[in-house]
């Protein structure tokens, strides 16, 4: 028993010995793998927003990415992440004529986002930031129910979105290979085209496009992730 214990003391003081020396940083030509999601609810009753009085709001928003990338020198790598979202919304408010209104709205998007990462090591680099830049093209989907008082619009939308954006986080290395990591909102440029067709009207087709700049950090949409490190 001495004996078993004496070894298993020695091969712990080796791994921790290991570990100690054990190289985190982002050398060139590692790969990288990494699956991410975020997650944002919300639900609200009685609500004054500005223009319009809820009554009550129910609304739900994820999104998934998976992300492959090369470090071309150290501490710096080039991906490319696909993902998909899906946001659904119902909301009953009060209109400009103190009539209720229900919308249903359910909008799903396929993205490609081309993106570069820069690392800045902590200590031994168990701990890094990660600042990641990325350029996002998303495609999708809208489906829109109006209810009102004796009537229903019906609204199919499509829409391609471009962004432009940074994403700061942190990345925890558990071990040399697997790593936790977790970024806050992009702040950057964002382009939306969309067309959208009332009732089946294809001859009133409507087509909207806006730009915004947004220079904030949205540190309550956090993305939460595992990565794999080669």
């Amino acid at each position: 028993m001495f004996l078993f214990g004496a070894v298993f003391l020695a091969q712990l003081q080796a791994q921790n010995s290991l570990e100690s020396e054990e190289d985190f940083l982002i050398k060139k030509g590692r790969f990288y793998y990494s699956l991410s999601f975020s997650l944002d609810q919300r639900k609200a009753e009685n609500e004054d927003q500005l223009l319009r009085q809820v009554i009550d709001q129910d609304k739900l928003d994820y999104r998934i990415i998976g992300n492959i990338g090369y470090a071309l020198k150290d501490n710096l790598t080039l991906g490319l992440a696909g993902g998909y979202g899906r946001q659904k919304e119902e909301i009953t408010f009060l209109d400009e004529n103190d009539e209720e209104v229900t919308s249903k709205r359910i909008e799903q998007g396929f993205s490609v986002v081309p993106n570069m990462r820069n690392y800045i090591p902590l200590g031994k680099g168990r701990l890094q930031v990660l600042i990641q830049t990325e350029l996002g093209i998303t495609a999708g989907e809208s489906l829109e129910r109006i209810f009102y008082s004796n009537e229903m619009d019906r609204i199919n939308g499509e829409f391609v979105e471009i962004a432009l954006g940074v994403n700061p986080g942190l990345l925890l290395f558990f071990d040399r290979n697997w790593a936790f990591e977790a970024t806050v909102g992009a702040a950057g440029l964002t382009t939306r085209i969309e067309e959208s067709v009332i009732n089946d009207d294809q001859d009133n087709r409507e087509r909207i496009q806006t730009t915004s700049i947004d220079l904030r950090l949205n540190i309550l949409q956090l993305n939460l992730g595992v990565a794999f490190y080669l």
